[in-house]
């Protein structure tokens, strides 16, 4: 009847592993190698492929596209298959797993850390040649007046326009900037610019004049006290914009800004009706990845942290006779889990003693701007090893602790990369049992349409 698909973007093995010793950790559980996330005693689980048709390592969109719509696609691509084309809109369009729910009446909704047009998000609403297209101002010349913008499709076109529960972040690409946003902690990387419209409009005026024409209830919020005052079973259709590009990463965040958790929950009281056909909802915990690709590892923990809320939230609120409930990533990263740390060390720590010649930490990175942060300011020491990297000395526990510091990487990259290894399905509910073994990544999408009758 229902199905509930939570994507932990980034969340590879080695972060799911960090991530449960950290929430023992963070909890003070015990050592935290112990620890259970709440999706590990899932009955079923597989690993899945996720290659983008033209990229051994994937990127979000592709990967997206596929779990949700069935088909692999190119690196970039959302909702459209290989044949896409820059001049024709409708060359390649797929349909999503949400117009299928629609189709046979099922009430549907999305919910993401991330801005709404952002690529995961995205793949269940949109068909656009590119993921960057998320306002008008970013289609190119040559797709203008053919490609509709990210933001556009959500409001305008089915299915998006027909989702009774949208929240997550990016006011601005849908022309509704929050011109009084603070923002306390200086976040870097390039997923922190976040477009802006040029053509005048505000989608959220336009979401909200769409309920008139048929008298639908809807409520339109924009921060966490508002979301709490919202009485769910009075409405049909639910909005929430919470900042003007992503949430804010859990670990530092801003005032009047609801948690995963909470989103999550008021997404099933919004969807769940008695007497109704069920609902597919898509939750994503989408800034392990943006973590991650700033080597915030700390962040990209906590994140893993209060994905693990969410899912523990709807496993509450659900019946599990009737939801399919999936945990699975996009990708996975970079990351990893080494040296040879003793029971119980910090997972954020170092992997040997602080006395050998060498300091290393227990959570790396292959490439990223860690490298950066931790290389010795004098480089004419030769290539000694030992003396190429910065003293851990000299970096206070305070500054460890911030949540913008990076932990050290291999290869100086302005933005750590992907990883390219399969990653884990987990399953639990009506269909979970064909979750198993060894599939393609966009399997995922006939699971959950067997699954669902759709």
């Amino acid at each position: 009847k229902n199905i509930i698909i939570f994507i932990g973007d980034g969340m590879g093995l080695t972060t799911i592993t960090a991530g449960r010793i950290y929430k023992g950790q963070y909890l003070k559980h015990g050592y935290g190698e112990e620890e259970k996330l709440s999706f590990d005693e899932f009955p079923f689980t597989g690993l899945s492929k996720t290659y983008n048709v033209d990229k051994q390592v994937p990127d979000s969109a592709g990967t997206a596209t596929a779990m949700f719509c069935g088909t692999k696609s190119d690196s970039g691509a959302i909702g459209m298959d290989t044949t896409r084309s820059k001049t024709n809109a409708k060359q390649g369009s797929l349909t999503s797993i949400m117009d299928w729910a629609q189709a046979v009446g099922k009430r549907t909704g999305i919910v993401t850390t991330t801005r709404i047009t952002h690529a995961t998000p995205a793949a269940t609403y949109a068909r656009v040649y590119h993921r960057d297209w998320e306002c008008d101002s970013k289609v190119p010349p040559e797709a203008q007046g053919i490609h509709k913008d990210i933001a556009r499709q959500l409001v305008e076109n089915a299915p998006g326009n027909q989702f009774n529960v949208i929240l997550g972040g990016g006011l601005s690409p849908l022309g509704a900037t929050n011109q009084n946003e603070i923002s306390t902690v200086n976040w870097e990387g390039g997923t922190e610019k976040v477009c802006s419209r040029t053509d005048g409009l505000n989608l959220t005026q336009k979401w909200l004049e769409n309920g008139k024409v048929d008298n639908d209830k809807r409520v339109f919020v924009q921060n966490a006290e508002e979301l709490e005052e919202v009485d769910f079973k009075k409405i049909n259709r639910l909005l929430g914009l919470f900042r003007n590009n992503h949430i804010s990463y859990a670990l530092a965040k801003e005032k009047g800004e609801p948690s995963l958790k909470e989103m999550t929950e008021a997404a099933i009281e919004v969807l769940d009706r008695k007497n109704s056909n069920g609902y597919v909802l898509m939750v994503e915990g989408g800034r392990i990845d943006q973590a991650h690709h700033q080597n915030y590892a700390h962040a990209a923990m906590h994140e893993v942290y209060e994905f693990d809320r969410a899912i523990e939230a709807a496993l509450e609120k659900t019946n599990a006779d009737e939801t399919l409930i999936i945990v699975t990533a996009d990708h996975s990263h970079s990351v990893t889990l080494n040296g040879y740390p003793s029971r119980g060390n910090d997972i954020l720590g170092f992997a040997n003693k602080p006395t050998d010649p060498m300091v290393y930490e227990t959570i790396m990175y292959a490439n990223g701007p860690g490298f950066y942060d931790h290389l010795a300011n004098d480089t004419s020491l030769g290539n000694n090893p030992i003396s190429f990297w910065k003293n851990f000395s000299l970096i206070t526990q305070e500054e460890r602790q911030s949540p913008t510091y990076r932990h050290m990487s291999t290869v100086p990259l302005k933005d750590e990369t992907h990883g390219g290894e399969d990653v884990i399905v987990f399953a639990n509910g009506p269909g979970s049992s064909l979750v198993r073994g060894v599939f393609e990544q966009n399997y995922l999408a006939y699971v959950m349409s067997y699954a669902g009758c759709m």
